[in-house]
């Protein structure tokens, strides 16, 4: 027996039976989405009837019951975990893209090994490998070292997995800060203009569906500073017009900070322009206002394009637009509480390494402040 009940706007499936202690098990939806949440409801009932799962131990299984040991190879233990994750908390793309690391992985390491062969040092060999760029190895990372925690938890293992690191030279690398001058993200939008046109003429490109939104898109990474992943997830009713209040994250996206964040933009004319511009193409207040969902394939255009216009800017990606912001904004002298607050930093030593780049910078404006 199960109600769906609602709390503080969410959502949770309540199971009652009187012979289980506690009689009531509580399962949270993670949605504010009345529709959502009666799909899933339904599932999990459907899942509890089938005797699938139970919201009194959660969906995990007992690691005996699926005959799991520390002899166990990593393919069997891989498909468990992926199988417990992806029912338990992973979002579509989350257990996609997970899923696909953690395969190649196997691969490397031999998936009808034991696991007693994951040892940091093996995960390290993985990461490390001389054909990954930065970016790839940190965002693998943070797609084995759970795992590895996962197994260490689960009394499989017992390394210390804080010794997992990126290394370069012996040394743990650090993020490359990779950013764009004014004239050189002038150079790459006049690029892609040139392109376009030149592949409309010759039937590559259509009239109507085309790349140059791409051109709106490097305006407003570049001078919001929002992730990727945030800006494509933006729709008309993300932005009130009446106060400029953008708000990221909904019902169907998470933040990396897992809440709703607020980004005010009634002083910034050149976000305001482009808003305005692309609501009035939106014919739907829940339709994508960049009308693209793909992260990896809006980065591979973009990446194609740099490759065309700053061949010598092998380093640059979209991310590295998010570096531009906060760059410039320091640049233009503006507190660094406040570059932290816009670029939604958790910790302002991240926002403290950018300061770090431009020490001839804060020197002029030093000199300048006790000069007068």
């Amino acid at each position: 027996m199960a109600s769906l009940i609602s709390q503080r706007g969410w959502y949770y499936s309540q199971f009652f039976n009187s012979h289980r202690k506690p009689k009531q098990a509580r399962v949270p939806l993670k949605t504010k989405s009345k529709k959502v949440a009666q799909k899933l409801h339904r599932e999990l009932e459907d899942q509890y009837a089938l005797d699938k799962f139970d919201p009194w131990t959660g969906f995990q299984n007992h690691l005996q019951d699926q005959q799991i040991t520390k002899d166990s190879s990593l393919r069997k233990v891989l498909d468990h975990y992926i199988e417990v994750k992806t029912r338990e908390d992973w979002r579509t793309n989350t257990a996609k893209n997970t899923t696909y690391v953690l395969n190649a992985f196997a691969r490397f390491a031999g998936e009808f090994n034991s696991i007693q062969i994951v040892t940091p040092r093996l995960i390290n060999d993985f990461l490390n490998q001389s054909h990954l760029a930065y970016e790839t190895k940190k965002s693998h990372r943070t797609k084995i070292k759970p795992f590895a925690l996962w197994m260490k938890k689960n009394n499989l293992l017992s390394y210390d997995f804080s010794l997992v690191k990126i290394y370069n030279n012996d040394n743990e690398q650090e993020e490359t800060i990779s950013y764009l001058s004014d004239s050189e993200i002038e150079t790459l939008k006049n690029g892609i203009k040139q392109k376009v046109s030149d592949d409309i003429l010759k039937g590559y490109q259509k009239t109507d569906l085309n790349a140059l939104w791409l051109l709106d898109f490097i305006d407003w990474q570049r001078y919001s500073g929002m992730r990727i992943s945030e800006t494509l997830s933006l729709t008309p009713a993300s932005i009130n017009t009446d106060t400029w209040q953008v708000t990221i994250g909904s019902d169907s996206f998470s933040t990396k900070s897992k809440r709703k964040q607020v980004l005010p933009i009634e002083n910034v004319e050149v976000l305001k322009r482009i808003a305005t511009k692309l609501i009035a193409e939106c014919s739907h207040p829940h339709e994508l206002l960049f009308k693209h969902k793909d992260r990896r394939r809006t980065s591979r255009t973009f990446k194609k394009y740099v490759r065309i216009c700053l061949p010598q800017r092998e380093d640059i990606n979209i991310h590295s637009l998010r570096h531009t912001c906060c760059i410039e904004l320091l640049r233009r002298e503006v507190p660094i509480y406040t570059v932290q607050r816009w670029m939604r930093h958790s910790n302002i030593k991240t926002t403290l390494r950018y300061a770090d780049l431009l020490a001839t910078d804060i020197s002029k404006a030093v000199g300048r402040a006790f000069s007068t």
